[in-house]
């Protein structure tokens, strides 16, 4: 598989703020260079901006009364199953 596509940008930033990432570098393991942190920092900062977006998908599924309704029929659909499976196998 190729290597992914790479594109060559400048970046700027406070000094203190480049200042103190140079800094952590000697306390990350798995980052070899200020590039290495940035693309890492980066990448998380994404991660964290789509797991707010999943949550906040999800957050709304409570107010959706259409979803609350199916859900609530689903689950008198599985009622006696439900019961079967916590009360354990019938004896004869």
């Amino acid at each position: 598989m190729p290597a992914p596509a790479r594109k060559t940008i400048q970046l700027r930033m406070p000094a203190t703020l480049y200042s103190r990432a140079r800094q952590a570098l000697t306390e990350i393991e798995d980052v070899s260079s200020f590039n290495d942190f940035a693309v890492k920092a980066i990448k998380e900062e994404l991660r964290r901006i789509e797991e707010a977006r999943i949550d906040a998908a999800f957050s709304q599924m409570g107010k959706d009364e259409k979803y609350l309704r199916a859900t609530a029929d689903v689950s008198r659909d599985f009622v006696e199953n439900d019961r079967e499976t916590l009360e354990g196998p019938k004896r004869r």
